[in-house]
């Protein structure tokens, strides 16, 4: 009886404490208007995303710019980009090389065609290339990983 109640216990506790990862009040999306995202967002989209036409902004715990055929960037509380996803759209890497360093957009081009995904990493920058591939390259231009995805 008390091992059964100690059981009861634990079961109750493990579904108390996992309820506050999916109903945490920081993670609500709310739908903005794209002219109220930070200026420095705007001109980050505006400057290197103006062939793409937007669809929506969102903020929760960050920002998201997204895209009429569902690409997205995502932007940290500062308004620097974190991400840039392609939702089974290619990026161009005409556009990722105007917001990339050259030394690092230049082995993506040499190697792949395109773009699905981009990451801002914290020692570097990961490519989700040719629909197949993550690529890891660190800011001074050193492949440091590739997996297959």
């Amino acid at each position: 009886m008390k091992r059964n109640i100690y059981y009861i216990l634990i079961v109750f506790i493990y579904l108390t404490s996992s309820s506050f990862l999916f109903f945490d009040d920081e993670r609500n999306i709310n739908f903005i208007p794209y002219t109220s995202l930070p200026i420095n967002i705007q001109e980050f989209v505006n400057k290197y995303f103006n062939d793409y036409k937007v669809y929506s902004a969102s903020v929760s715990s960050q920002y998201t710019v997204i895209f009429e055929g569902g690409s997205s960037i995502n932007f940290n509380r500062k308004g620097e980009w974190t991400s840039v996803i392609g939702n089974r759209q290619t990026i161009a890497i005409s556009t990722a090389e105007k917001f990339i360093d050259s030394k690092i957009i230049n082995i993506i081009k040499s190697k792949y065609k395109t773009i699905n995904n981009i990451y801002k990493r914290r020692k570097g920058i990961e490519f989700k290339a040719d629909d197949k591939e993550y690529i890891y390259i660190d800011y001074e231009g050193n492949i440091i990983k590739i997996k297959k995805s």
